[in-house]
């Protein structure tokens, strides 16, 4: 995957060709939530379903999207789980959905156009009626054609959307729409902590643990509230100082965080005997507070040796995988 500047001011609206009637805003009378059906049964046809298509992103992407049902899908022909935290940026897990659901308000809005394809608009809305997220779902297939995340002033903060996608003649999904597949939590948390790995649940934010996996020699967490995912990977160890090159350091609690990007979405900064690196994809505002539930305790001397260096750590990260 090609990897641009974190944060870059972009015209999307006008270069991915979207029609202004699909940023209307949903029917506040309906208090239920019509629109986590359509999510559902989108994140189905985003596993169920054939398609291709190159996908643009604000963090400066352009991917090679493919899915091949039975065999999975690709961006830019590397192999991933769309059902993972991050992959769930076109195929949310039930856990997301469920998440989701549980933080916010999700409603149907007027239809609109993506790329030349009818789109139906759901929008999750916060408890104080501002709007968090708002995705176009193909009207014909389910495939989800576009993503916004909005951060507390209603601003895009991130944004995914197809430029071009071919889908081909499609065919009644499997499952009905309401059937939810069950929700299972990650699987190996009991494990890695009886590894002696401690890590929490739940991140301020409404933020919960949506996978956990253990890498040659780190851990691997994503957390999401449904509409954004922080990952967050952590190695036993200290830190290099020498190694952050291109780092700016801020101050916290006492202890010292490094940022790269303008955004803050990449971190690093060691902490009892860990060194915690987090990706974000979510409004700055939102990343802040979420990074608040990590430890942040200060450590004399522990500017030392990290092994592997923060940019082999960021090399670990796919925002697909």
């Amino acid at each position: 995957m090609r990897r641009l500047p974190a944060v870059l001011t972009l015209a999307l609206p006008m270069a991915l060709g979207l029609s202004g009637a699909a940023y209307a805003v949903p029917d506040d009378s309906e208090n239920e939530d019509t629109g986590l059906p359509l999510l559902r049964q989108s994140a189905m046809a985003a596993r169920d379903r054939p398609y291709a298509g190159t996908l643009f992103t604000t963090a400066g992407a352009v991917l090679a999207v493919r899915n091949t049902p039975g065999t999975g899908m690709t961006v830019d022909a590397r192999a991933t789980d769309p059902g993972t935290p991050a992959g769930g940026l076109l195929a949310p897990s039930d856990g997301m959905l469920r998440t989701l659901g549980a933080n916010y308000r999700v409603v149907e809005g007027r239809d609109g156009n993506v790329c030349g394809r009818a789109a139906r608009l759901v929008e999750a809305v916060r408890h104080d009626g501002r709007p968090a997220a708002r995705y176009w779902i193909d009207t014909a297939s389910g495939i989800l054609l576009r993503r916004e995340v909005l951060d507390g002033h209603g601003r895009v903060a991130q944004a995914e959307a197809f430029v071009e996608v071919t889908i081909p003649t499609p065919v009644p999904l499997a499952h009905p729409i309401a059937a939810v597949r069950a929700a299972q939590g990650p699987p190996t948390a009991a494990s890695l902590r009886a590894q002696g790995w401690s890590f929490p649940s739940v991140l301020p934010g409404g933020f919960e643990l949506a996978g956990a996996s253990e890498g040659a020699g780190y851990l691997k967490l994503g957390y999401s509230d449904g509409v954004s995912v922080v990952s967050v990977f952590v190695q036993r160890g200290t830190l290099d100082e020498e190694r952050l090159a291109g780092w700016r350091s801020q101050p916290r609690d006492g202890n010292t965080i490094w940022i790269r990007d303008a955004a803050g979405l990449e971190m690093i900064w060691a902490s009892g005997g860990h060194v915690y690196t987090v990706v974000a994809d979510a409004p700055s505002d939102v990343a802040e507070a979420a990074i608040g539930g990590l430890p942040h305790e200060a450590e004399p001397g522990f500017w030392q040796r990290f092994a592997r260096g923060a940019d082999r750590v960021l090399s670990w990260v796919n925002p697909f995988a």
